[in-house]
């Protein structure tokens, strides 16, 4: 009976250990971003707002002959009659560290067509003559300037060295509206893998993105994908997320590509066109790995009679047309890369908003193919379209061109309290460091902490009485302390729970740091 009654014990000791294994959250060092609840067990009149990025104008214009249609007549390197063709309408910007100067692709003239350019700003851009014969930045592919690499986007790949030869990756419409890959040294000259060849099936027709996932450790691919017909008004549009299947050697096996997930919009409203196919569709989408959490960059469009028409559908007065056959940038979360969080885009908030009436990114607005995080700021790059799309007067307009918004970091998504005193309890997790900091706006408002030990009960020295109150504050690294402890050293090794009070206040992220 003895024995018997230890092994009770001992079973019993092991599944409750078992059970609070598996409830404590493992938050170690890393930062938390609040988009989600996914390190949140409770909350009291709290709401979930998306970030504001702060547009800064336009970066960069048409200023080159071949930014232009090859059909206008130039002076001085300018069209004559004026009119823009889609310039830009594909954008995608990187952060190079070796050379310590920002490198973009982006679309030219027209859809056929990717050129060159960077700056050591972010602001002033030049477009070096890159080109195999030296006369333009447009990017040489297989002996030609065009038709051969477009609706590309790249990434510098953080697993190879600086000068290796894969060091860029590239995704790219070969011309056959299906998927190609490329790898560079410097990302202006180009080598396809699999001989040139397609790596996987249609369509490749609007952003195309690959990139290393330092979640998972794997490569990931996206391009758009039909769900009903291939183009026209019954076309519908999706984006699928691939990831490779064969070791991350894309060299050897370029083909290799397993899809994971296709995103559609899904909108619960289950609305339709005049052709049947749904109102809101995943026009293309990219995906930015930040801080253990996909964000998609959603480029979702808004159908009406312009889109599948090929232009063959008049627009009587550009400046007052319907809000419809627009683009708009909406923000997508996902802890899985499978399951992504709409809501933003059911709550029609996108999260850089095209512009008013006139402006140039009045009728669409993409963003670059990943997000630029430089100091204490996220750089977000896109393209602004006056006309909508399929629209048949995107050459009487000033159809393009590269804006930038700025959004201070992390505060992507905040959870915040208004009048009523709001408060956020973590779930339990193991302290593994003696410091708090919190990205917290309470510039009109008050916030404060509290420790709670793992079964939610306050630990003295550290409760709601003994607590810092912080008011008129808006920091990002906001360290709380209360009397008599300036940090948690006393509580390292613990299992706790932080719960944060706020009252006119938002709360972005926090970290436990050393």
């Amino acid at each position: 009976m003895k024995i018997f009654a230890t092994i009770f014990i001992c079973v019993n000791v092991f599944c409750v250990s078992m059970i609070s294994a598996q409830e404590l959250v493992p938050v170690g060092l890393k930062k938390q971003l609040l988009v989600d609840d996914y390190v949140i067990a409770e909350k009291q009149n709290i709401t979930r707002e998306l970030g504001k990025p702060q547009k800064k104008g336009v970066v960069m214009a048409p200023s080159v002959p071949t930014d232009f249609h090859p059909t206008k007549q130039f002076t001085n390197g300018l069209p004559q009659t004026g009119g823009y063709w889609e310039f830009s309408r594909r954008l995608s910007v990187v952060w190079n560290d070796n050379r310590e100067c920002y490198q973009m692709l982006y679309r030219a003239y027209a859809e056929n067509t990717t050129a060159y350019a960077e700056s050591k700003d972010g602001i002033n851009w030049t477009k070096p003559l890159i080109s195999e014969d030296g006369k333009s930045n447009l990017i040489s592919f297989r002996g030609k300037t065009s038709g051969t690499f477009y609706e590309s986007s790249f990434m510098i790949d953080p697993t190879v060295p600086w000068g290796h030869p894969e060091k860029y990756k590239a995704p790219y419409n070969p011309g056959n509206t299906m998927c190609a890959l490329a790898y560079s040294a410097d990302g202006k000259h180009w080598t396809g893998y699999n001989g040139g060849k397609p790596a996987t099936g249609r369509a490749a027709d609007t952003y195309n993105q690959i990139l290393w996932d330092p979640i998972a450790n794997r490569y990931m691919f996206l391009t758009r994908t039909d769900l009903a017909a291939m183009g026209g008004l019954k076309e519908s549009r999706s984006s699928r997320i691939m990831v490779h299947d064969k070791g991350n050697d894309i060299l050897n096996h370029p083909t290799a590509w397993k899809t994971i997930t296709v995103i559609n919009v899904d909108h619960p409203g289950n609305e339709v066109t005049k052709a049947g196919v749904p109102l809101y569709q995943m026009e293309s989408m990219c995906v930015w790995p930040y801080e253990n959490i996909y964000f998609g960059l959603m480029h979702v469009l808004t159908t009406g009679d312009l889109t599948g028409s090929e232009g063959s559908v008049v627009v009587a007065d550009p400046d007052k047309r319907p809000d419809a056959d627009v683009l708009d940038f909406y923000l997508g979360t996902s802890r899985d890369a499978k399951n992504f969080d709409k809501s933003w885009i059911y709550a029609k908030n996108p999260f850089v908003p095209r512009g008013p009436d006139y402006s140039f990114d009045k009728g669409m607005l993409q963003p670059s193919s990943e997000i630029i995080t430089r100091g204490d700021e996220h750089l977000i790059y896109y393209t602004g379209q006056y006309s909508q799309h399929h629209s048949p007067d995107a050459a009487k307009k000033e159809s393009g061109k590269v804006g930038l918004a700025i959004l201070p970091l992390d505060r992507f998504i905040s959870q915040g309290a208004g009048d009523k005193l709001g408060t956020i309890t973590t779930k339990p997790f193991v302290l593994e460091a003696n410091t708090l900091q919190v990205n917290v706006d309470a510039g009109d408002g008050r916030f404060y902490a509290e420790i709670l030990d793992a079964d939610g009960k306050p630990i003295p020295g550290f409760t709601v009485n003994e607590a810092r109150i912080f008011g008129g504050v808006d920091q990002l690294r906001l360290e709380p302390w209360w009397k008599g402890q300036k940090d948690l050293s006393s509580l390292e090794g613990k299992s706790i729970r932080l719960k944060f009070y706020l009252k006119n206040a938002k709360i972005y992220a926090f970290q436990i740091k050393k």
